[in-house]
């Protein structure tokens, strides 16, 4: 496993300036109590996918990996002080094999901490990591009165992923939700 790494100008500039276009409106996507934002998944929002499906390139380079494919992204926008945003320390149980952690906007920075090191992103940068490997999180929200961030999850697996072989539901099985019995008699 490499260590984290940020890439810098992650989008290219129109993409990026679409993307945010795309993005004007973040209050109107699903709120999740659990971490104070508002959230909406690639397949409620085509542009992530398509964004996912660009950034091949850049994913296999930095995870020196020739195979990798698009799993699922997420935006998430936080704010708020009831509840403050959290992201406690955890590794992903999903198809996160690889994890490009986006930048889109911020009053202040939200800092990432991977295995014990903190980082701090801007806006088009993203920080390359192993999200089901590594132990990630982020420490207080800053000045929660007058703060938001918003990140994108672009998440990669390799083609032998039970995500590509079993299907994205079978995170079910993953998650101890049902058996793998169940699973193969559904």
């Amino acid at each position: 496993m490499k260590d984290p790494l940020v890439v810098n100008d992650l989008l290219s500039q129109e993409d990026y300036d679409r993307l945010l276009l795309a993005l004007a409106n973040p209050k109107s996507f699903e709120y999740s109590a659990g971490f104070s934002r508002y959230c909406i998944a690639d397949n409620s929002l085509p542009i992530l996918k398509e964004l996912a499906d660009k950034l091949v390139p850049k994913a296999r380079e930095a995870f020196n990996s020739e195979g990798l494919l698009p799993t699922y992204a997420l935006f998430a926008h936080y704010e708020g002080q009831d509840p403050e945003p959290s992201l406690y320390k955890h590794k992903d149980d999903n198809a996160c094999t690889y994890t490009l952690d986006m930048c889109v906007y911020q009053v202040e920075p939200w800092d990432l901490f991977v295995d014990d090191k903190a980082y701090t992103l801007y806006p088009n940068q993203a920080l390359a990591y192993y999200g089901n490997d590594q132990w990630h999180w982020r420490e207080k929200f800053p000045n929660p009165e007058t703060n938001h961030v918003a990140m994108i999850f672009f998440h990669f697996a390799e083609p032998d992923h039970w995500y590509f072989t079993k299907g994205p539901d079978y995170l079910r099985v993953i998650r101890g939700e049902i058996t793998e019995d169940e699973w193969n008699n559904r």
